[in-house]
């Protein structure tokens, strides 16, 4: 209910949003005509010459709109909020339209032309996101698409201990929002509470369902109840009344949970690694692009490194490993080679020296690394390869590092969640002090990452990664 009116209402802020960008488009144009004749005696072709630039400019903001889930949680935040994450958006999307520009040589567009279209754009996108908040709260004021709930509150709440050993009610802890809150702080969507039912008076509710319009009826009940609701579910069925029942009667710390049909029958699912389609597809669209732009700028490099490597050291060029990708998935796992030959014999023996943790080993001065082998290292070179992978969807652009098997083996449960979600080339913690952290902490950051997962933050990992590798710290 929430997050489909959300999501709703947020396609009609993006529709007015992208309207004002190419709004200023039109107005970036008018000032450079207007002030660059007076300062450098220039003016830019006809407008028609650039209509094409203005599609470009459409679809790469409504995608960044999109991508950055603008406008999901409008009442949460606020438009001081947005404005930080709509200058992120107007910095990515003039960097994606500079890379057009270069990609296909465009010389007659103007660098200053886009200077003014930063600008305005920002500019517009703050305006765009007032006038929607004071158009939308004018809308639901005057009873425009209101959709009427009803809550029904189960017994007290059974408190007691999940596996962690936390006090948990419902399968939440203690100190959650109830239902009642959270709608009453969404009235933005057009939701209003219309009435409150005690489980014991089911009577009452289908009464008042009756004589009222009531759009959907929500059981704020735990799993236990369910029995006790059973009729009064198919006679609002009957009615065509939406009904709504909590999914939290199972304690689950980190899972989400979304419903689905298996042969006709109704299943909730739990997961914790992203299940979004739409937006892994997305991601997979990325990782392709990212690693075709990748192969190309790589070419001449990759040859160099190639010989470098078989002039330093004998073996071969590549290195293979098996590795563990998604849910334990073994794949074969491609780097430059930066060792000597027949290193990985040494492995298990150097870990148990200089491993504090008995399943990594990071030397400073590891006496297994070619002076090739030692640049390539510094300077992140040695991962060009693992574009192959991610072509081949082995891994991905961004996700926790793929590990071996045998680290694998030492994990703990909490740890064996890092391995739940497509390994990556980077990810926080490569842009978090890399080598320098500690294995739990890479732990810690990798399922952070798992958890609170998004394109945005894709993007974001990916603009740092840039800084990160070139300032080889960490690295070893």
């Amino acid at each position: 209910m929430l997050s489909q009116r959300s999501k709703i209402l947020a396609q009609y802020f993006y529709i007015l949003s992208v309207i004002f960008v190419c709004g200023s488009f039109f107005l970036a144009f008018f000032t450079y005509n207007l002030v660059s004749p007076l300062i450098i005696g220039y003016r830019l072709y006809a407008i028609s010459n650039y209509l094409w630039l203005l599609i470009i400019i459409a679809v790469i903001f409504y995608s960044l709109l999109f991508l950055f889930r603008m406008y999901l949680n409008i009442s949460a935040e606020g438009l001081k909020y947005d404005a930080v994450k709509l200058f992120e958006i107007t910095v990515i999307g003039v960097f994606l339209i500079y890379a057009v520009l270069f990609m296909f040589k465009v010389s007659y567009v103007s660098r200053l032309f886009i200077g003014y279209f930063s600008v305005y754009s920002y500019l517009s996108l703050i305006l765009a996101d007032y006038i929607a908040r004071k158009l939308s709260a004018k809308l639901k004021r005057r009873g425009y698409s209101i959709r009427n709930i009803v809550i029904v509150k189960g017994g007290v709440p059974e408190t007691r201990p999940d596996i962690f050993g936390k006090s948990v009610k419902n399968g939440k802890e203690l100190n959650d929002a109830g239902i009642k809150n959270i709608i009453e702080s969404s009235r933005y969507l057009g939701i209003k509470l219309v009435g409150e039912f005690d489980k014991k008076n089911l009577n009452g509710l289908i009464d008042f369902v009756l004589d009222n319009p009531v759009d959907e009826v929500i059981f704020d009940i735990k799993g236990g109840e369910i029995a006790d609701i059973k009729d009064a579910i198919l006679l609002l069925e009957e009615k065509g009344v939406t009904v709504k029942i909590p999914a939290d009667f199972i304690p689950f710390k980190h899972s989400k949970a979304s419903l689905e049909e298996l042969g006709g029958r109704s299943i909730i699912s739990f997961y914790t690694a992203p299940e979004d389609d739409i937006r892994l597809l997305a991601k997979r669209f990325i990782d392709i692009a990212v690693s075709l732009f990748a192969v190309a700028v790589f070419f001449i490099p990759v040859a160099i490194i190639f010989i470098l490597i078989k002039i330093d050291s004998s073996g071969t060029v590549l290195y293979k490993s098996k590795r563990v990708g998604k849910n334990g998935r073994l794949f074969t796992f491609y780097k430059f080679r930066t060792m000597f030959a027949g290193s990985d014999g040494l492995r298990e023996e150097l870990i148990k020296d200089y491993s504090k943790d008995g399943i990594e080993i990071k030397l400073k001065n590891d006496p297994r690394i070619t002076k090739i082998g030692r640049f390539l290292r510094k300077t992140s070179l040695d991962e060009i390869p693992q574009f192959y992978n991610v072509l081949r969807g082995d891994m991905s652009i961004v996700g926790p590092r793929p590990p071996m098997p045998d680290e694998v083996k030492k994990y703990s449960v909490k740890q064996r969640r890092r391995i739940s979600m497509k390994p990556g080339i980077t990810c926080l913690w490569q842009v978090s002090g890399r080598s320098s952290l500690s294995f739990d902490d890479r732990v810690e950051l990798d399922l952070k990452y798992i958890d609170g997962w998004s394109l945005k933050l894709d993007f974001i990992i990916i603009l740092k990664t840039v800084p990160a590798v070139l300032s080889a710290k960490g690295a070893l």
